[in-house]
């Protein structure tokens, strides 16, 4: 469970930082991968991050998806779709003379 809650905590840490991840699991595993490993694991092949994650100390994709729910759940200004903003609604006015 105390893993969990770093998982937690470092992902809030992140969606508050880098606004692009909010959207995108694989830009926010990638983003925490690069930011908690001791090496820049973007610079490796998939193959071997899939198959080495827990070698190097690092959560399963799964794990960081529903831990960005969670977060998500608890934090909605850092959803996907943010309630309290109209950053969803766009009025495109047209005018004709």
């Amino acid at each position: 469970m105390n893993k969990q809650k770093t998982v937690d905590s470092k992902v809030l840490a992140i969606l508050r930082e880098c606004p692009e991840t909010r959207y995108d699991d694989m830009q926010l595993i990638l983003c925490y991968y690069n930011r908690y490993s001791y090496m820049r694991v973007g610079d490796l092949p998939l193959e071997d991050i899939v198959n080495n994650y827990k070698g190097y100390g690092l959560p399963c994709f799964e794990t960081i998806r529903r831990a960005r729910q969670r977060v998500q759940s608890l934090f909605p200004e850092l959803s996907r779709q943010c309630s309290g903003c109209n950053c969803g609604n766009i009025r495109i006015v047209i005018e004709v003379s």
